[in-house]
């Protein structure tokens, strides 16, 4: 890293095969994501990588700060501003309300915390279950009443649920929260808008996916029906509220992501 420069690094960030803000609006499952090539954020986490292989942590760290420092300057300047006056406007600045923190009050937000207290009691109370429906799936192999074929496919099934529903559920409320500053921000900008009906459209894709996940697990485990009932009411309330909320988040097309 220690030969790369400013301008070097920037040359690196404006690679025309990235899409341009892409990273804003997925659900950061690179895992399972077809555009990890045409991101800059997993680009940088990769790069990132691989230099810490060549350097301590600490030299790492303090070369990625000043390297970081070195090319906001350098995109200050450009600009036509100096770093004093910068530094001078931040020292200045005294917003009056805080819109992250207000966020959190609001409903929509609340509800998603409450989903997360949800999803953890539920996990919590019904340890094991999940062993027990592999003892279910055997013996009903061993009784002919199933193919190792149909086990397999509802076990895989039932994992996958059980991923989605573990990967969505903090996202969430990330997402919403995010989102939810929109109305306790003053004089946004179109781009703005834009970006928080974005993050809201992502809090709906995750709650979409997430019911999905939880009909599965109510398929195969009858005996929790009235639980995941209650989880699934709790979300089908949360999404309705979001969409009224943000009438036009589902019309908002992420970069890259949606055709």
């Amino acid at each position: 890293m220690s030969s790369q420069t400013p301008k070097d690094f920037l040359k690196f960030l404006k690679n025309p095969d990235f899409i341009d803000g892409i990273y804003n609006y997925c659900d950061s499952w690179c895992d399972r994501c077809a555009f990890t090539d045409k991101c800059m954020n997993f680009a940088m986490r990769k790069y990132k990588e691989d230099q810490s292989r060549q350097t301590s942590t600490e030299d790492s760290l303090t070369e990625v700060f000043q390297q970081t420092t070195d090319l906001i300057k350098q995109l200050i300047e450009e600009k036509g501003m100096s770093w004093e006056e910068v530094v001078s406007q931040a020292d200045t600045a005294t917003p009056i309300i805080d819109p992250h923190k207000e966020a959190n009050k609001h409903r929509n937000v609340k509800a998603a915390k409450e989903y997360t207290y949800l999803y953890g009691s539920f996990l919590k109370k019904e340890q094991g279950f999940m062993k027990g429906k592999g003892v279910e799936f055997q013996n009903d192999l061993n009784k002919g009443l199933i193919s190792v074929e149909e086990a397999e496919k509802a076990l895989l099934r039932i994992e996958d649920a059980f991923e989605v529903i573990n990967w969505y559920q903090s996202l969430i409320y990330i997402k919403i929260r995010n989102a939810c500053q929109l109305f306790f921000e003053e004089d946004l900008s179109d781009f703005m808008i834009d970006y928080y009906n974005g993050k809201a459209k992502l809090t709906l894709i995750s709650i979409d996916r997430s019911l999905a996940a939880w009909l599965v697990l109510q398929v195969h485990f009858p005996e929790k029906a009235n639980k995941i009932s209650e989880i699934l009411l709790h979300l089908e309330k949360l999404r309705r509220q979001i969409e009224k909320d943000f009438p036009n988040a589902r019309k908002f097309v992420r970069p890259g992501l949606d055709r």
